[in-house]
């Protein structure tokens, strides 16, 4: 009895979806016949790319370059630091330490490869520590102290214009001190 009721069941359900099946195909018809959407004619249309698939991978990495050049800014010297403790020892002479103080820059220079490369391993925090002067928890790497600058007091007993020789030589040897540290060009 209970398969007989299923059965009938489902042959009204067949049809219910007939019927729908018909007026669906009913409705459409007007709107196929005016709008020309009867399935015949038009051709599908066709997309072929004009780039291909290295090309669009190059532009990917060219635009994650300078994404990634966009968060470099190094305003404190932290990727200075890294990449200065990363480098080769052969390629540290080409490195421009001129962004950095001059008690950073005479820190590093005289640190050897094991306490460049613990710095080298440290994470970004010690290395802002290590800029600051302030303990950073790095075992074996030096705090970075202040250089004591060595001043020469002037002759007591100049004539104004030794003065101004004098004054004027200062200035020259200011602006060229530190030059070494950057790259020639």
């Amino acid at each position: 009895m209970m398969k007989a009721i299923a059965n009938a069941l489902a042959s009204l359900w067949r049809g219910a979806l007939g019927v729908l099946n018909w007026t669906e195909q009913l409705i459409r018809w007007p709107f196929s016949v005016i709008f020309g959407s009867s399935g015949g004619g038009m051709p599908k249309p066709e997309y072929r790319p004009d780039v291909s698939a290295t090309q669009l991978l190059d532009e990917f990495d060219e635009a994650r370059a300078r994404q990634a050049a966009v968060h470099d800014l190094d305003r404190d010297g932290v990727s200075t630091v890294l990449q200065y403790a990363r480098a080769l020892p052969s390629a540290r002479s080409t490195i421009d330490l001129g962004g950095l103080k001059k008690d950073i820059r005479a820190t590093l220079l005289t640190m050897d490869e094991n306490e460049l490369r613990a710095l080298a391993q440290a994470g970004i925090g010690a290395v802002r520590k290590f800029i600051e002067g302030k303990p950073h928890g790095v075992h074996g790497v030096p705090v970075v102290k202040p250089v004591q600058q060595v001043a020469v007091p002037a002759p007591r007993e100049m004539t104004l214009e030794e003065r101004v020789l004098w004054t004027v030589r200062s200035k020259l040897l200011k602006e060229q001190s530190g030059q070494e540290f950057r790259i020639a060009r």
